[in-house]
């Protein structure tokens, strides 16, 4: 986050989304989102038991504007979003997918974490033999030593000038003279990332700043600004919200195809899973695997049923934790044994439903819609083209407009309309796509033998 009067550069989505790192992706113009509140205020560090008059775990918006944009200040990229909440008879937006994601695109790019000695405003840099091979322009070996002057710019389009030398026993690659300039200029400090980029069209070359602690931030405004924005968003206005990407801190606006694939799988402990994060470089992505050891949501609050961090992961990595991430920051694997088990090919995986684990509480959907969204009305985007084919039988439902339906057999005996307010279910309903919510569970997926059964 940052407050409105930060001044600010636009910058190619390109080279931003090279500074960002692999793991951002930005939503489209135009695309279906789901915009969480609860990560909003945890993205500026404010708190998240604010005392809202009413809010809502998830809201279902537009993405109205994408701006991508550096700090004059500290170089850091951020981005302006603007959303538009979903109103009960809005056109269904056209989703195109994320926007603009670092390997889409016409830049090559290598981050360093900076040492003491590259931070050092008196020496050089040592430059990665990989980011010499893939990014600056060949030395010529023949000459003695190889050297060569570098033409690069910042995210501001300023051109520094460094001296590119391959010397030093063993023989490495430097950043000499024009270095120290630029760690001054830039008050870089060991644990920042200096990000180098060439754009293949052209070779030119680019140079961009990831902070390690983000500073000349104003905390307090930026946490007043997230408020603003879930209180305009809660009442159903056009919000802006700003967002800094950042280790560790996920994304809060997320495209709803992401979200409802996610929500699709009823997790349950036992379950593996694996998690992109940025490699060592930061410019590819690598993957940590785990064990879901919980699944659950909050069951009161004002947050109760949200599905943010629902996801409790003991990551494989020695220095790994139990880690709390929300369903579509992961991607399931499905069990494979590694040896043979001697089960007989009829037996087959099952998951224990514990209804009392996740269930969608009724009174939250009472909460929302905000002003100008209120009303219990047939869900108007059935069948359009954000809702996915779907398998589950016919159920009688009660909508809400923002495409939350809590869902009720045609079996059960008591309908929906003669209790008192919307029931709970086993199933809510996102863009069009109902999601199973009952079938959440702590215990460990088991296998049920179905062998004596055939024999009976």
């Amino acid at each position: 986050m940052a407050s409105s009067s930060t001044a600010a550069v636009e910058i190619d989505a390109s080279i931003w989304h090279a500074i960002a790192g692999a793991t951002v992706s930005l939503p489209a113009v135009n695309s279906a989102i789901y915009y969480f509140p609860q990560g909003h205020l945890e993205h500026c560090s404010a708190a998240a038991n604010h005392n809202f008059t009413h809010t809502w775990p998830w809201i279902p918006c537009q993405v109205i504007s994408v701006r991508y944009l550096t700090d004059s200040v500290s170089d850091q990229v951020f981005s302006r979003m603007i959303l538009q909440p979903l109103q009960l008879l809005d056109p269904l937006p056209t989703n195109s997918g994320d926007g603009i994601s670092a390997a889409d695109d016409d830049i090559l790019s290598f981050a360093k974490i900076l040492t003491r000695s590259d931070a050092n405003n008196g020496g050089g840099f040592s430059v990665p033999r990989f980011c010499a091979d893939l990014i600056l322009p060949p030395l010529n070996f023949e000459a003695d030593p190889p050297v060569q002057t570098l033409v690069t710019r910042d995210s501001h389009n300023h051109a520094w000038g460094f001296r590119h030398i391959y010397r030093g026993t063993p023989r490495r690659h430097l950043l000499t003279t024009g270095w120290s300039k630029f760690v001054n200029a830039k008050r870089l400090v060991a644990g920042d990332s200096v990000v180098f980029m060439k754009k293949k069209s052209t070779d030119e070359l680019f140079v961009g700043i990831r902070r390690a602690e983000r500073f000349g931030s104003d905390e307090k405004a930026e946490a007043a600004e997230a408020v603003s924005a879930i209180e305009s968003a809660v009442r159903g206005l056009r919000f802006e919200v700003v967002y800094y990407p950042k280790v560790g801190s996920p994304d809060f606006v997320v495209t709803a195809e992401k979200v409802n694939e996610a929500l699709r799988i009823p997790w349950s402990a036992g379950m593996k899973v694996r998690m992109a994060v940025d490699a060592d470089d930061a410019s590819r992505l690598a993957w940590i695997q785990g064990g879901v050891t919980a699944a659950s949501t909050p069951l009161a609050g004002i947050w109760r049923g949200s599905p943010w961090r629902m996801l409790q992961v003991n990551w494989d990595d020695p220095e790994g934790s139990h880690t709390n991430v929300s369903p579509w920051e992961v991607e399931y694997l499905p069990f494979s044994p590694l040896i043979d088990t001697g089960f007989h090919p009829a037996k087959r995986l099952r998951f224990l439903p514990d209804p009392g684990i996740i269930e969608t509480d009724s009174s939250l959907l009472r909460q929302y819609p905000p002003a100008g969204m209120q009303g219990a009305r047939r869900n108007h985007m059935e069948g359009d083209g954000l809702q996915p084919p779907t398998n589950e039988p016919a159920e009688e439902v009660i909508s809400i407009s923002t495409e939350l339906t809590i869902g009720r057999s045609y079996s059960d005996t008591v309908s929906p309309v003669s209790q008192d307010g919307v029931q709970s279910g086993t199933s809510f309903q996102l863009f069009g796509t109902m999601i199973p919510t009952s079938t959440v569970s702590t215990e460990p997926a088991v296998e049920r033998d179905t062998t004596a059964e055939r024999r009976d």
